[in-house]
């Protein structure tokens, strides 16, 4: 293998390891697993439409059915999840399990109580699965929504102040402009505080740019 070569195979290799390094970085979900699926009945208070509700656990998350109408609840960690002071987003992501072009425009919300409190994202929060004006924080992948949101200030603030806690969360679902019967089945999947991700291209420089401040050395 020629020098240069070599010297690039090494670079990408050091990228790549810093590229799963950066997978690995801690995710702090917001129930304390992955998936939404090990939420306790008794850790929560539920509110409006969602009272009527059928709510259980799912492989995959926590699954919501109920008749028309605003609905929500809180949950209640039984010992709050610890926050890494890099995190500077949110991701919220859910999925349709009935028909999803009856969801025209929906609304989808979700408070993170930590040491500042209740915060709400997004706002407004409302966007659709076929409805071409869905805001940019939002993407849909077929019956699958996912909510990208910047942590506000005041979340900020209290997370980079570094021991801060999520205590609890609230789900919300308002099903804004339906077309057809007014039944709602909803799997919530994951809530997660996340550190930004870099560019895998931005790890190979930063790799090969090392390792070129290296080779000058010898």
């Amino acid at each position: 293998m020629k020098q240069h070569q070599k010297w690039f195979a090494i670079a990408l290799a050091v990228a790549s390891g810093l590229v799963i390094a950066s997978s690995a970085q801690a995710q702090d979900y917001a129930s304390g697993t992955p998936y939404l699926s090990n939420l306790l009945p008794a850790n929560m208070s539920i509110y409006d439409s969602w009272t009527t509700a059928t709510i259980t656990s799912q492989p995959t998350g926590v699954e919501v059915s109920w008749v028309g109408g605003y609905g929500s609840f809180y949950y209640a960690n039984p010992t709050p999840i610890a926050i890494n002071p890099l995190d500077t987003i949110a991701v919220f992501t859910f999925t349709i399990n009935n028909n999803p072009a009856n969801y025209i425009w929906v609304g989808s919300r979700f408070v993170l109580n930590d040491n500042a409190g209740g915060q709400w994202y997004p706002n407004p929060g409302y966007s659709g699965p076929f409805n071409g004006g869905s805001p940019a924080d939002v993407s849909w992948n077929g019956n699958v929504a996912t909510w990208t949101e910047q942590l506000n200030p005041a979340q900020l603030t209290a997370i980079q102040a570094g021991g801060d806690v999520l205590y609890g969360f609230n789900l919300v679902f308002d099903p804004a402009v339906m077309n057809g019967p007014p039944i709602e089945d909803i799997t919530f999947n994951s809530l997660v505080l996340e550190v930004p991700e870099p560019t895998t291209l931005a790890l190979v420089g930063l790799g090969a740019a090392g390792l070129l401040a290296l080779r000058r050395r010898k």
